[in-house]
């Protein structure tokens, strides 16, 4: 008997635990956003105010957010400054990838960073100020539809694990 209370005390909390880290994934999304939000405006700011370079100015980034935002901007810096030939859209496209094997971040997210690759480096300080302005424009809309996406999903996550973990529960009886 206590086999078996034990056995459904698992199933129901394993279940339990699945969706309540489904629900801490979409809340993790949100400050990932806003962290690369932080790290844009910043970014923006050593290369519109600074006038530092792109690689350096990357780097500095890099050491101002946190994981695993870091690495996007890390490794952007490591491709422009390690190798000859590479452009800043592609050592930012290599950032995303490693992003993407990182992060929580969806593929709409990472399609908005990598729209912004083809402009990077190419203007003068004015014209990439206006981008990063568009850019983190963009990016607060983002942000905002998914706090609404981790408000409505952080309940369907939460209860829904426990609650398949009781059907599984009672189909096994």
């Amino acid at each position: 008997m206590w086999i078996k209370i034990i056995g459904i005390a698992c199933i129901i909390s394993g279940f339990g635990a699945w969706g309540m880290n489904g629900s801490r994934t979409l809340e993790k999304r949100v400050a990932q956003i806003k962290e690369i939000r932080l790290a844009l405006g910043f970014l923006e700011k050593e290369i519109s105010c600074m006038y530092i370079p792109l690689p350096r100015a990357l780097e500095r980034t890099a050491r101002f957010c946190k994981e695993p935002i870091t690495v996007l901007f890390a490794e952007s810096s490591r491709q422009l400054q390690g190798r000859e030939g590479v452009t800043a859209s592609e050592a930012w496209s290599y950032g995303l990838k490693a992003l993407k094997r990182d992060s929580d971040l969806k593929e709409i997210d990472l399609e908005l960073l990598a729209a912004a690759a083809p402009q990077l480096g190419m203007s003068d300080a004015l014209q990439q100020k206006k981008i990063f302005n568009m850019l983190l424009e963009e990016l607060g809309i983002l942000e905002a539809k998914a706090v609404q996406e981790a408000q409505a999903g952080r309940k369907l996550w939460n209860y829904g694990g426990f609650m398949l973990g009781a059907l599984i529960v009672l189909l096994l009886i």
